[in-house]
């Protein structure tokens, strides 16, 4: 059976993750965007106390499967006691139970691992799949790239909303390109277009942190768009959580030693998944004199709710203003809207009561 491949639905990284299987020669059906019908279908096929990435991602490969797809890619094992590591079997399960034929790719995140499989599936050569990641890699650099110029410029822009038709365009343009040269000429055009948007220099930006599981914190459709948000009420978002940041740590292990040394005095073992993650970069947000931090985790989500109680020990110590936001299918935006908003304003009168106090202070 000639494979078909598609894969979960991730934000942004989708289109870099469509290229990376076109470049090996592969026949793609990209995952529908996250929507409340693909949320609702994978709610509904998924163990009820499983978390809510199992059952979003679930969801949106149905509609590429209906299309023709056959093979299923998923990456699993990403270490600890994370519920991550069974997604791709209880997937395979639930679909082959519906009737569906698949194949489903499910491994390790090494490199040797990932290279076998992709050699196995595709039947390309070493150099043919070395060019398909190293393009893989340069999209997804620009996509980060862009997500982050956007958390910078959308609190200083003059023209409300600008930034946001970019990086939408410069999306769509991304998931169109195949070629490395045109995707250096494009990358040039959209920098140079971000970099001509009107910004008020002087303007007194607020800072928020944006902290937990990987899947929940980079998916703006499972989030609620929360940066965007952020962002139209003058708070610079700050997110060290992202797909590079999970390759660096895949690949350099220390880093999690550097991370178990600096959260020691909180928490002196793993608790699996990106649970000390959270702690290490609220800390570091503290230290950097941010004005909140917001925690997304998907309910169920056992590392991340094993530290929240870390983090408002961390909150009670620092004073700064600390918001947990726990995500699932039942959760409505309306809701999510009330509780950001709430959160704004206690982050404005902190902010403005630091600098009423630094004023006093120089007085």
């Amino acid at each position: 059976m000639k494979p078909i491949i598609t894969f979960p639905s991730w934000g942004n990284y989708s289109i870099a993750l469509k290229t990376l299987f076109e470049k090996m020669g592969l026949e793609v059906i990209p995952p529908e965007k996250i929507n409340s019908q693909t949320i609702l279908e994978g709610a509904k096929l998924s163990p009820e106390m499983f978390c809510f990435p199992l059952k979003t991602t679930l969801g949106s490969y149905i509609p590429a499967l209906r299309k023709g797809a056959n093979t299923i890619f998923m990456v699993q094992n990403a270490g600890g006691s994370c519920r991550q590591r069974y997604y791709g079997r209880i997937q395979e399960k639930v679909l082959k139970e519906q009737g569906w034929e698949i194949n489903f790719i499910d491994f390790k995140t090494t490199p040797k691992d990932i290279y076998s499989e992709f050699k196995k599936i595709s039947g390309a050569s070493f150099w043919q799949i070395f060019q398909a990641a190293r393009f893989f890699l340069k999209e997804l650099h620009l996509i980060e790239r862009i997500e982050k110029d956007a958390q910078f410029l959308r609190p200083r822009e003059v023209e409300k909303r600008e930034t946001d038709k970019i990086l939408d365009w410069a999306l769509l343009e991304i998931d169109k390109i195949g070629d490395g040269k045109r995707l250096l000429k494009l990358k040039k055009e959209i920098l140079k277009k971000l970099s001509k948007i009107k910004i008020a220099q002087k303007k007194d930006v607020l800072k928020v942190g944006l902290i937990g599981e990987i899947y929940t914190v980079c998916d703006p459709t499972i989030n609620f768009e929360i940066e965007k948000k952020l962002g139209w009420e003058g708070i610079e978002v700050h997110r060290e959580m992202d797909l590079t940041y999970h390759l660096k740590k895949a690949i350099f292990p220390w880093k999690d030693w550097l991370i178990q040394r600096k959260i020691n005095p909180y928490l002196k073992s793993t608790v699996g998944g990106h649970g000390r993650d959270a702690i290490y970069e609220m800390l570091n947000y503290v230290k950097k004199d941010f004005d909140g931090v917001i925690q997304l985790l998907p309910a169920m989500c056992m590392p991340e709710v094993t530290v929240r109680p870390i983090l408002e020990k961390i909150h009670q110590e620092s004073g700064m203003p600390f918001l947990s936001l726990s995500l699932d299918e039942q959760v409505a935006e309306t809701g999510i809207n009330t509780r950001l908003e709430a959160f704004v304003d206690v982050v404005k009168n902190y902010h403005n009561q630091r600098i009423a106090n630094k004023l006093r202070i120089c007085e």
